[in-house]
């Protein structure tokens, strides 16, 4: 057993029931992940990225550009699959329809006839780097393709760090990492976000040029999700270019389809409002 494995192993064993689960997990990946090589990936201007939020029986739209970006208020905040309780990172998808599974559509709505949603669609406007949290085992397993380039990059870096005593195997980690990012945690079990959460902070920590993390798609794992921090969205290196309402009905069992979208007009960056046709 190589030294990474032996970290697993330790990491397997914190009770993350445990109120001091997150300190243990942190003291045990800062040190023995110390090393660890990172990979990252570039996300050009103009690259597109979507959120989508669900809308209650007493809202009818929202209209600020902050809806659709990370929660204004650290209180409401529980813990994450890349963030810490109060802890405030802009999570978004590649297309809409990952936005919408993210979001948990089928879970949330499976007792009722229909839902409505607001869908934000923001364009990178300088680029971004990000550490990517990802195993060449699941790129592969999965057809990530964007990401098979990089799945070759860490294979290789593998094989050259074979003989080093502490990375050996360094591959094993983001195996065991990539698999805990794209397991689907349950109403109840939110204490399982702590392995992710603990370890993106890590990343957040040790990579200051790091704008945030990549990761596969729990619902569709053929596509990447990226948890942001705050700092790109304060600083507009992202930018909300396009809104819409959307409504969707019950088909059949636990099958929807798109029975109306509403988009937005216009999106008032001095105000910080989106603009609706109606509703307003």
């Amino acid at each position: 057993m190589n030294q990474i494995q032996e970290t697993i192993q330790k990491i397997e064993a914190v009770d993350l029931k445990d109120d001091n689960a997150v300190e243990r997990l942190h003291k045990i990946i800062s040190t023995e992940l110390r090393k660890l090589p990172t990979f990252m990936l570039d996300m050009d201007i103009g690259e597109p990225l979507v959120r989508a939020r669900y809308l209650t029986d007493k809202e009818n739209y929202h209209h600020l550009i902050k809806d659709y970006s990370f929660n204004p208020d650290p209180k409401k905040i529980k813990i994450g699959r890349a963030n810490h309780i109060g802890q405030q990172v802009f999570y978004g998808a590649r297309f809409r329809e990952t936005a919408l599974r993210e979001v948990r559509f089928i879970y949330a709505n499976r007792e009722k006839k229909e839902a409505r949603y607001s869908l934000g669609r923001w364009e990178v406007k300088e680029n971004l780097k990000l550490a990517a949290i990802v195993s060449p085992e699941l790129i592969r397993k999965y057809k990530a393709k964007e990401l098979f380039g990089l799945a070759e990059y860490i294979e290789q870096t593998n094989a050259e760090l074979s003989s080093d005593k502490e990375l050996a195997g360094f591959i094993d980690i983001y195996t065991y990492m990539a698999k805990k990012f794209i397991e689907a945690i349950q109403e109840g079990d939110e204490h399982k976000y702590k392995v992710t959460a603990v370890f993106s902070n890590f990343i957040y920590l040790r990579l200051p040029i790091a704008d945030g993390i990549l990761y596969q798609s729990v619902q569709h794992p053929e596509n990447f999700n990226v948890a942001l921090k705050r700092e790109v969205v304060d600083r507009n290196k992202i930018h909300l270019t396009f809104a819409a309402n959307q409504r969707y009905v019950r088909t059949g069992g636990l099958n929807y389809e798109e029975a109306e979208s509403v988009q937005t007009t216009n999106i008032d960056y001095v105000s910080g409002h989106v603009i609706w046709q109606v509703g307003n």
